[in-house]
């Protein structure tokens, strides 16, 4: 750059040369030292006007250096663009080139993290089919042996000795809780058969209790009913034998009276005969309501018992799993809740 630098000759400088590092700092150092040694007067007209001069100037230099600068920003932020393009090829191309380069390996890595989480998720399903959340039947446990035999069938390759550990305990596993299974279901025939044979003498112990109660009571009817008539007749007899010796003389007409005795006493027989029967047949019916109001009692008992029996065990079976979520073992779950259930254990009850 020039070594003297007037306010005339600012447009004559190279724009680049200016706005290279440092070249801002000397034109502008050098273009204040020039106008700060000139004589100025501003107590004269033409010394005003000089003035005056020397500032429009130096706006005009501001204005020129300012136009360099815009200049060379321009030129810069071309070839930043070119080179920020050229970087968004240089990034594109290579790393499609990468991709290229690299997808074999990754297309062998995603086949074989398949292949050994499939591996993995089959030995998982094992352990899973000896796992219940429930006491199973025979058919669900042999459902699940089915499935594990199937399981094993495939190749597990590596997975091989893994596979197979987890094939021996799910299968021991598994037969453990068929032999429980098939303890439970026979448990229950038995339990069912007694409570079937309960029922039915119950039954007809009930009914051969009805049918002597209903005989007892008609006989003891009937007798009260033959009493009373004897006893009536038998009375009308002894009346009629007193007017007889009181009143010989009215012989034809006691003769008569008597035959209207009888005829009544033959009536209120059959009226108390009657009068009997119907007693009887109310004592029958209110037996025979008293048997149907017993019979709905012990239906109502029976179910109240049964729904009893079930809450409990629902309530047991959460307990069980709340102790085998613990970590117990579900056999000793089992007979903890029993022995609780029992009142075995001092201070623990469980809230049915």
């Amino acid at each position: 750059m020039q070594k003297e630098l007037t306010l005339d000759t600012v447009e004559t400088l190279v724009p680049s040369v200016v706005f290279a590092e440092g070249g801002v700092e000397d034109v502008v150092s050098k273009l204040e030292a020039y106008v700060r040694a000139l004589p100025l007067d501003a107590t004269t007209e033409k010394g005003r006007k000089h003035i005056k001069s020397v500032a429009y100037d130096v706006a005009r230099s501001k204005t020129a250096l300012d136009n360099m600068g815009k200049e060379v920003q321009e030129s810069a932020k071309a070839i930043v663009d070119r080179v920020n393009a050229d970087r968004r090829v240089v990034k594109s191309r290579l790393d499609t080139l990468r991709d290229e380069v690299k997808a074999p390996v990754v297309e062998f890595e995603q086949r074989e993290a398949a292949r050994v989480e499939g591996h993995q998720i089959a030995i998982r399903d094992i352990e899973a089919l000896a796992r219940f959340d429930f006491a199973p039947d025979e058919e669900t446990v042999s459902a699940r042996q089915a499935e594990l035999a199937r399981l094993y069938a495939r190749d597990f390759e590596e997975f091989k000795e893994r596979a197979k550990v987890a094939f021996e305990q799910s299968g021991v596993n598994l037969s453990a809780h068929a032999e429980a299974a098939k303890a439970r279901r026979i448990q229950q025939e038995e339990a069912d058969r007694k409570a079937t044979l309960a029922a039915e003498e119950e039954r007809k112990r009930l009914e051969a209790e009805r049918i002597a109660r209903e005989k007892r009571i008609a006989q003891e009817a009937a007798e009260r009913s033959r009493i009373q008539a004897e006893q009536a007749a038998q009375a009308e007899r002894e009346r009629l034998e007193r007017e007889a010796h009181a009143a010989a003389e009215r012989e034809r007409a006691a003769a008569h009276a008597m035959k209207e005795a009888q005829a009544r006493a033959e009536r209120e027989k059959i009226a108390a005969a009657r009068r009997a029967e119907e007693e009887k047949e109310r004592a029958v019916q209110a037996e025979r309501e008293r048997v149907a109001l017993e019979k709905r009692q012990q239906e109502a008992e029976a179910k109240r018992r049964a729904a009893d029996k079930d809450h409990k065990s629902a309530v047991n079976n959460e307990a069980l799993k709340a102790l085998v979520a613990a970590g117990m073992p579900e056999d000793l779950g089992k007979a903890v809740i029993k022995a609780i259930a029992l009142g075995k254990v001092p201070h623990v009850s469980i809230n049915y």
